[in-house]
């Protein structure tokens, strides 16, 4: 004869409650990190472009990669690699937030992508070839899937408060 769980002596196990799922809010976490430069890699590039019909022009295209850890990690991680390029016309595009760069890797390394107007490329290249550059901070969406978005940068010769 089958026994219902009333015909027995042993105590019925304690039914567990449902998780509650998190509504979110449509705003990502946002995370914001000093970074203590310690090297960095200057390139240019020059590139001949020639498309059909037209004349050919040469291209240069400078490029700075930003070595350096995090004041705190992230996901673990402290090692920050921010590489950034100049670009004529930077458009933002119609991801949100609204950012100047995106974040391109999470692990072994947190990485961002930064897209600058020339004349603001210019100062962070400056302090980078001079030897002032001492401390970026960056304020990014906290990275799903290693990627996110750059909300905001700065570099400096000294840690802002």
């Amino acid at each position: 004869m089958k026994k219902n769980s009333s015909d027995t002596n042993e105590p019925q196990a304690a039914a567990r409650p449902k998780p509650q799922s998190r509504r979110r809010n449509g705003k990502p976490e946002m995370l914001s990190r000093n970074v203590a430069i310690t090297s960095f890699s200057a390139t240019v590039r020059l590139n001949a472009i020639h498309h059909k019909g037209d004349e050919p022009y040469i291209k240069g295209q400078p490029w700075l990669e930003l070595r350096g850890t995090a004041q705190e990690p992230v996901k673990g991680v402290t090692d920050v690699k921010i590489s950034m390029w100049p670009r004529e016309k930077v458009e933002i595009g119609s991801a949100r937030p609204a950012s100047v760069g995106v974040v391109l890797g999470a692990r072994p390394e947190l990485a961002f992508g930064l897209t600058w107007p020339q004349a603001e490329f210019d100062w962070v290249w400056n302090l980078a070839v001079s030897g002032h550059l001492k401390v970026a901070h960056v304020y990014f969406t906290k990275p799903h899937y290693d990627s996110g978005l750059v909300v905001s940068a700065s570099f400096s010769n000294e840690l802002e408060e």
